[in-house]
């Protein structure tokens, strides 16, 4: 997966030169985009460019599904988008944040946990029989 942040390639939070980025993606699997003080900033997954608020964007290597990328604009709405997507798709449920927290999955299903901005936890579970998002749900646990 390559993703890029304001024309740079991003890996695990850290802002590094593309020759570097080559063997760390390969090495890593999943790119971060970095909090900023900016209120907006680009990402790109995919080929697909999106606007997100100052945490920007997270990409994800799952293992049982295709790579996505997941991220909150700076309206709050929660946005994602993977190869084929056709573009950046708003997260079912209506859900708003403030960032991406982190990714579970397993080989049933993957999920999506944000944190708001009173810093109340959600997750949203895709269940991988169905291909189905099941909405926001509120925990409290450090997993979804």
């Amino acid at each position: 997966m390559t993703f890029t942040y304001q024309g740079e390639i991003i890996v695990s939070r850290i802002r590094i030169s593309i020759a570097a980025a080559v063997a760390s993606l390969a090495a890593l699997g999943t790119a971060v985009v970095p909090a900023t003080s900016a209120s907006a900033a680009s990402f790109s997954c995919s080929t697909y460019s999106g606007t997100f608020n100052s945490y920007g964007a997270r990409g994800v290597d799952w293992m049982y599904g295709p790579d996505e990328c997941f991220g909150v604009a700076p309206s709050g709405t929660i946005w994602h988008s993977w190869a084929g997507s056709g573009g950046w798709k708003e997260m079912p449920g209506n859900g708003r944040a403030l960032y991406i927290l982190d990714f579970f999955e397993n080989s049933e299903g993957k999920a999506v946990k944000v944190v708001t901005e009173t810093g109340n936890a959600y997750c949203n579970y895709d269940d991988y029989a169905t291909n189905t998002w099941g909405g926001w749900y509120g925990t409290t646990t450090d997993n979804c």
